[in-house]
C-alpha cells in the first residue's frame, strides 16, 4: 500500500474532528468524501476504512504508542503511524512519523495479547456489562465480531419490484449481490460500493438497511389494512418497510420529535411509492389521542445506546457511558408505558433496540410486564440478534400481545 501524503492529511483531519472535536465518525467521513471530489474510488475507500479502523482500535493503538491521553494533532500522527506498523506495513518516510519506534510498538502489542479490554479495544465499563450479561465465552465472540467491518445490505422495495428482478438489475449496474433465505427481502453486496447514485436507487427499488434491522418490521406480524403507529420513526426506514409489507393498504402514523427527520421520511416514502404514511411531530401526539386503545400495532424502535451496531458505528463505544445509558433507560420506560395505551385488545406492541444488553431490553420488558398496564400483555416472541452468530448488527426485538378484554 502506498500512503499518499494528501490522503494521510485527509485521515488526520477526519480523526481530529472525531476525537478532538467530538463529531460523529459517519458524518465526518461523509463530509470528507464530499469535500474532496478529486479523490478516486480507491482513495475514498482508503480514507474511510483507515479512519473507521483507527476509531475501532483507538485504545489498542494508544497503548501500543504509549499515548496516555489523546489531546493533540501530533498524537493522531503517532496513532496513525502505530496503526501502519501493526498492519505490518512500511512507515512512510515523512517528518510526521520520525519518532515512530516500530520495535517498541510491537513489544507493547505482545504484552496485551491476553488483555481483552485493550487488545479488542473496548472501554472497561462496557466489558464488564458484557461479561455480566453473557459470560466470558459469548462475550469474547461478540467483541471480536464488533471489530469486523459491517456488510452493505440492501432491502428490496416489494412495492415496485421483487428480489430476483432487483438482483438482475443491480448486476447490470455492476453491483454483485448474494441472497440469503433467512432474509427474504435482503441483497448482500459483495463489494462495498456507493449505491445511492444508481438509477435503481433513485427509482426507489431498494433502501440501504442492515439485515437484522430488517427483522424489526418482519417481526411485527403485519397484515394489509392495519393501523400502525411507529412511535420513534426517525427518518422512516422501518415505517417504509412496514408499508411495503402491508402492500400500501392501511395507515401508518410515523412520529419523531425532529421535523428534519420527518421531512426526510416523507422524501423517502415518495421515492419508494409509499402512500399510507402520515408524519407527526411527537410533541403533537395528542392529535392522535382518538387512537388510544385502537391501534393494531405499535412499534417502539427505542432510543438506545447503539452498542449493538459497533461494527457500523465504532465511535459509539467511546462516546457512550453508563450515565447516558441510565437516561436512555428512563426514556425507554416512558415510551413503553405511554404507547402501550394505544394498542387495542388483541393488538401487539413491538419493542426493539439496536443494543444487545439486558438493561435496555429484557430488564425493561420485565419491569413493564410487572406493572399495572403491562399485566395486560404477554410475550409472544423475544429474540436477541448477535453479531457473532449472524454477521450483522446486534438487535433486540420483542413482540408483546395485549390480552383481549
Amino acid at each position: 500500500m502506498k500512503w499518499h501524503y494528501n490522503l494521510l492529511i485527509g485521515v488526520i483531519n477526519g480523526l481530529e474532528e472525531i476525537f478532538l472535536l467530538n463529531k460523529p465518525a459517519i458524518k465526518v467521513v461523509d463530509k470528507l468524501i464530499d469535500e474532496n471530489k478529486k479523490w478516486g474510488a480507491r482513495d475514498r475507500k482508503f480514507v474511510s476504512s483507515t479512519i473507521f479502523d483507527t476509531v475501532r482500535w483507538i485504545r489498542k493503538y494508544g497503548y501500543c504508542s504509549n499515548i496516555k491521553e489523546l489531546a493533540t494533532r501530533k498524537n493522531l500522527w503517532d496513532i496513525l503511524g502505530t496503526a501502519i506498523v501493526l498492519k505490518g506495513q512500511i512507515i512512510p518516510n515523512l517528518m510526521e512519523f520520525s519518532n515512530i519506534n516500530s520495535k517498541e510498538i510491537l513489544k507493547n502489542e505482545s504484552e496485551i495479547i491476553n488483555n481483552r479490554k485493550i487488545n479488542e479495544s473496548i472501554p472497561d465499563w462496557l466489558d464488564q456489562i458484557g461479561i455480566n450479561d453473557f459470560g466470558e465465552s459469548l462475550w469474547n465472540k461478540e467483541v471480536s465480531a464488533f471489530n469486523t467491518r459491517s456488510s452493505l445490505v440492501l432491502r428490496c422495495n416489494t412495492l415496485k419490484t421483487n428480489i430476483k428482478e432487483l438482483k438482475n438489475l443491480l448486476k447490470v449496474e455492476n453491483i454483485d449481490t448474494v441472497l440469503k433465505k433467512e432474509y427474504p427481502d435482503a441483497l448482500f453486496v459483495k463489494e462495498h460500493k456507493k449505491v445511492i447514485n444508481l438509477n435503481s436507487y433513485k427509482l426507489g427499488l431498494f433502501e440501504i438497511q442492515d439485515a437484522n434491522s430488517q427483522k424489526v418490521a418482519t417481526s411485527c406480524n403485519l397484515k394489509p389494512g392495519m393501523t400502525i403507529i411507529d412511535a420513534c420513526a426517525g427518518a422512516g426506514g422501518k415505517s417504509i418497510h412496514m408499508a411495503s409489507i402491508i402492500k400500501n393498504e392501511g395507515e401508518i402514523i410515523a412520529l419523531d420529535p425532529h421535523d428534519s427527520k420527518l421531512k426526510e421520511l416523507e422524501k423517502r416514502a415518495k421515492r419508494n411509492g409509499v402512500k399510507i404514511i402520515k408524519t407527526l411531530n411527537t410533541f403533537k401526539s395528542k392529535n392522535i389521542s382518538n387512537l388510544i386503545g385502537k391501534a393494531d400495532r405499535v412499534l417502539i424502535d427505542a432510543p438506545c445506546s447503539g452498542l449493538g451496531v459497533l461494527k457500523r458505528n465504532p465511535d459509539a463505544k467511546w462516546k457512550m457511558n453508563p450515565e447516558k445509558i441510565k437516561k436512555l433507560i428512563n426514556t425507554q420506560q416512558y415510551l413503553i408505558n405511554f404507547w402501550s395505551k394505544y394498542i387495542k385488545p388483541g393488538g401487539e406492541l413491538i419493542y426493539a433496540t439496536c443494543s444487545i444488553f439486558h438493561q435496555e431490553n429484557k430488564e425493561q420488558i420485565k419491569i413493564f410486564l410487572d406493572n399495572k398496564v403491562g399485566k395486560k400483555f404477554i410475550i409472544k416472541n423475544e429474540k436477541t440478534y448477535f453479531s457473532h452468530t449472524t454477521g450483522f448488527d446486534g438487535f433486540y426485538i420483542v413482540q408483546l400481545k395485549k390480552n383481549c378484554e
